[in-house]
């Protein structure tokens, strides 16, 4: 599956993009951060997970060598629902980098005595320090958008995965694995990686209101923890050894097509 390298840098390639599903977020800090939520709970990046929930229910998938995410029946259960049920409140966006400069602010003030003060848009203030039940609302949204896209890119990446190993006559195995997942790990240290998602108040409610499962706070710092660690030691410009089973060709199609395909399909079904 794609390591959480991968996962941020597709979603900060969507972020980048002028399209109707950037215009949608409005919490870009909850999309980025639901991007990595079905790994949460599963207990493999997250420590301290004291009741794991299985593969099966968080990536509604099969527990089979190569599993493909049911992304289609996560839309329909859980983002539809919240998509179509807006009330026209997400006019403010929240862009991660303001959050984490207004975060820092408050606790870091000593950074920021010389320099001039900044003269913010008022809406921009009153949103981020809002925890109002319109904002934790559309942050859940977003987070929830954040899960489906995680699922959508998980599919492709191993429906091609498995079209690889047809086309090359293998076949799944230990051997296959561990080939596999070094490719990933060396592709994904070689992304650039500059967003990392943000423990503010409104998104630890927004992740406790989750409604597959909550995700309680002490796992959403965690988790936040995690992805610094891993945006820490990616070097972007990680000049990767010879891929032991995949391809150049294979990560650079595959990761154009999730992008591409997370946007296309946001615009057919909303």
């Amino acid at each position: 599956m794609p390591s959480w390298n991968i996962h941020i840098a597709q979603t900060q390639e969507v972020l980048a993009r002028d399209c109707s599903l950037t215009r949608a977020v409005c919490d870009q800090n909850a999309f980025l951060f639901g991007n990595l939520v079905p790994d949460i709970r599963v207990g493999y990046m997250v420590p301290g997970i004291a009741a794991p929930i299985p593969y099966r229910i968080t990536h509604f998938a099969k527990p089979e060598p190569i599993p493909k995410p049911r992304e289609d029946e996560f839309w329909r259960t859980y983002v539809a629902p919240v998509l179509h049920g807006l009330d026209g409140s997400r006019v403010v966006a929240l862009s991660i980098e303001a959050e984490r400069d207004r975060i820092n602010r408050i606790h870091y003030p000593a950074r920021y005595e010389n320099e001039p003060a900044i003269k913010e848009d008022p809406r921009q203030v009153a949103a981020a320090n809002s925890t109002a039940v319109a904002d934790v609302e559309a942050s859940c949204v977003d987070l929830t958008l954040g899960t489906w896209a995680h699922l959508l890119a998980d599919n492709i990446w191993n429906t091609r995965v498995n079209e690889y190993l047809e086309a090359h006559g293998g076949r799944p195995s230990d051997s296959f694995r561990i080939k596999k997942q070094s490719d990933f790990d060396w592709f994904g240290r070689s992304r650039p990686l500059h967003l990392i998602p943000v423990a503010s108040a409104r998104l630890i409610e927004a992740a406790a209101r989750f409604a597959q499962y909550p995700i309680e706070r002490d796992l959403v710092i965690a988790t936040v923890g995690v992805a610094h660690e891993t945006a820490r030691v990616n070097e972007g410009t990680y000049q990767h050894p010879p891929y032991q089973l995949l391809s150049d060709e294979f990560f650079a199609q595959t990761f154009a097509e999730v992008v591409e395909q997370t946007i296309s399909l946001f615009e057919e079904r909303a």
